[in-house]
């Protein structure tokens, strides 16, 4: 299982409605996610709108690829586009930065 780690970033003051609606997820976008392989998904938030996102895949690429294919993940992403700071307004989705991993204990 990899670990995968990025940061976005959404309007700060719109932070409980970014938090309610993942609380009340779609259950057919929680079951895409289920279904790409994702594992142990979880969402930080900073005051400054920075968000740190980290999840565990076998393989992350071929799970973005998954849900990105998928039609749910389409409504989705319009949905939530009113939450995301980002310079590149073309972009579906939030504006990601991977991060590296530089250490790892069990």
């Amino acid at each position: 299982m990899q670990r995968y780690a990025f940061i976005f970033r959404i309007r700060p003051e719109l932070k409980e409605a970014y938090k309610k609606d993942h609380d009340e997820i779609w259950p057919d976008m929680a079951k895409a996610i289920g279904e790409s392989g994702i594992k142990n998904y979880s969402i930080f938030f900073r005051k400054d709108g920075t968000l740190f996102a980290y999840l565990e895949a076998d393989d992350p690429s071929s799970a973005f690829e998954y849900i990105a294919g998928q039609e749910v993940n389409e409504r989705w992403q319009r949905a939530m586009e009113k939450y995301f700071i980002k310079e590149d307004a073309t972009i579906r989705g939030p504006e990601m930065e991977e991060l590296e991993e530089v250490f790892h204990i069990d």
